[in-house]
């Protein structure tokens, strides 16, 4: 086949509605909303907005601004950019006030940078306040915890600490601190690196550092003086050692317990000089204390690069890297112009062509376009949540959310400690837990579904009833069953899909076991919730 025949047949499947990248293969009208819900809401559409989307292509862009209005985003956003911060870690850091149990501290603690984020998102305030901000955000709990002054009101509201420290956002943050330690001769330059790593996207870590043997050699006997003259370390540490100078009022007291214990210090903040000697500065810029620092910050270049990758890696799932130049220029362009906006950035980002494509004739641009999205832990609990009405608690948590339980690992998340980069490539691992997760969800359906006493709507099973058999109600088996791909994945069968026949035929191999509709449904629910269109968009 010619592959000007080929392009042409491409065109024709997709949808209506400007394309202005022809070579781009767009996804069905359908496909392109599932994954702008998914992505931004993190569960699917409904299938009157898929029947609108469908009839009128062109609604993309007004479901797309609904969806960002959505209070879902906003959790959305931050499970986005905690894998930048990966301050949700799941630790109490010893926090036990009463009444309150680990997971509900943890949580709370792990949130505290996050949730401002939210405050800034929910305010379309520039991204700037993240470091900028005199004040931080507090649940009531965590204003316990930390001993807060927090302005009325339910859920999290700004809150200020009360120990004397400068208020700069992120940067003076327990929550933050307490996730990066500092201890001995470690000297803040663990925390240093964090700020670079969390705000400009650059682990100093992750450079390359020639040594001779003399200089490692002169490390083993007095490494302050090897890191001070050696211009291998000096590499690293002529801009670290500044950074660091700048947390020495977060530091241990007892350096033999070296634990920061959440109370600041002003009278330590000269510490620096007993250590690596180097005066609080950013990157030959010398500063005075940490607000001087947070302005600094804001107005480097790379904390608006650092924004922008973080919102393009984390809603496409890919890396940023050289071929993404000019795509990555327009997505900064408007979070420029937009003051900042996250809102913006992520419509910017959501309207593209590139998003919205599921491939590409040019071999070159399709390796830029995420063609399958693998859904996160909490995509993948939105997901089922929003079709069956299960949610897979453990202890009154969610598995999913839970990094206690190792289920977002095995899924292929994170948990923020010893695993920091999300797997976006399906495996074993998330195949077995989307098998265990789709098996109690069905029996939750099929129990609530076939209850004869049941007052409420059906949640899946809307056309059949506990006395539906396949040889007398074969319409209805057929029409449920359709009805089912098409609640669990947002696509239609094909006319001439084997699945009805193949499925009523499993709903009878179990049925001849128990003679229990309740355990038959719940094997042909659990086997449409396996569908790797669940768990991919």
């Amino acid at each position: 086949m010619s592959g000007a025949v080929l392009v042409a047949l491409l065109a024709s499947c997709a949808p209506e509605g400007e394309n202005t990248q022809p070579e781009l293969i767009l996804l069905s009208p359908r496909e392109q909303l599932i994954r702008a819900s998914v992505d931004l809401r993190g569960v699917h559409p409904s299938e009157e907005e898929l029947l609108a989307i469908e009839a009128s292509p062109g609604l993309y862009a007004d479901f797309v601004d609904r969806y960002i209005d959505d209070p879902r985003f906003i959790e959305r956003t931050r499970e986005v950019f905690n894998q930048r911060f990966l301050t949700r870690t799941g630790s109490t850091y010893g926090q036990d006030p009463g009444g309150a149990t680990g997971d509900q501290i943890a949580a709370a603690i792990g949130d505290e940078p996050l949730r401002l984020l939210s405050y800034i998102v929910d305010n379309d305030l520039p991204y700037s306040e993240l470091v900028l901000a005199p004040y931080t955000v507090a649940s009531p709990l965590l204003a316990e915890v930390w001993g807060l002054e927090r302005e009325a009101g339910d859920g999290w509201t700004l809150a200020h600490y009360t120990d004397g420290r400068p208020e700069a956002g992120i940067l003076t943050m327990n929550g933050v601190w307490f996730r990066y330690p500092s201890m001995g001769g470690n000297a803040n330059r663990h925390r240093a690196n964090a700020v670079s790593k969390m705000l400009l996207c650059d682990d100093y870590l992750s450079r390359p550092i020639v040594l001779n043997r003399a200089a490692v050699d002169q490390l083993t006997i007095d490494p302050e003086a090897a890191i001070s003259e050696n211009p291998g370390c000096q590499s690293c540490h002529a801009t670290l050692d500044p950074l660091s100078a700048h947390f020495f009022g977060f530091f241990p007291t007892d350096l033999e317990d070296n634990t920061f214990d959440g109370v600041y210090r002003p009278e330590q903040e000269g510490n620096w000089r007993m250590y690596a000697d180097k005066e609080p500065g950013f990157y030959g810029t010398p500063t005075n204390g940490i607000p001087e620092l947070a302005a600094q910050l804001s107005d480097d270049p790379r904390f608006i690069d650092c924004a922008v990758q973080t919102v393009f890696e984390g809603f496409t799932q890919s890396s940023l890297d050289d071929d993404d130049w000019s795509r990555f220029q327009d997505l900064r362009a408007a979070f420029v112009d937009s003051n900042q906006s996250i809102r913006t950035t992520v419509r910017e980002l959501v309207l593209s062509d590139a998003y919205r494509a599921a491939g590409s004739l040019d071999p070159d641009l399709d390796a830029q376009v995420s063609g399958v999205r693998v859904a996160s832990p909490a995509q993948l609990s939105g997901i089922i949540s929003g079709i069956t009405g299960y949610s897979w608690q453990f202890n009154g948590t969610d598995g999913l959310l839970d990094y206690g339980t190792g289920l977002p690992v095995l899924l292929g998340g994170i948990d923020g400690d010893t695993v920091t980069e999300r797997s976006y490539e399906p495996s074993v691992g998330a195949v077995f837990i989307q098998e265990r997760l789709a098996q109690s969800a069905a029996w939750h359906v099929a129990d609530h579904d076939l209850d004869p006493s049941r007052s409420d709507d059906a949640r899946m099973l809307a056309y059949v009833t506990h006395d539906s058999r396949p040889d007398t109600d074969a319409e209805a088996f057929d029409t449920q069953i359709r009805s089912l791909y098409l609640q669990a994945t947002g696509l239609p069968l094909d006319e001439d899909a084997d699945e009805p026949e193949a499925l009523a035929q499993l709903w009878e191999q179990l049925y001849a076991l128990e003679a229990s509709p309740t355990a038959a449904w719940a094997g042909v629910v659990s086997a449409v919730l396996r569908d790797p269109r669940v768990l991919t968009y």
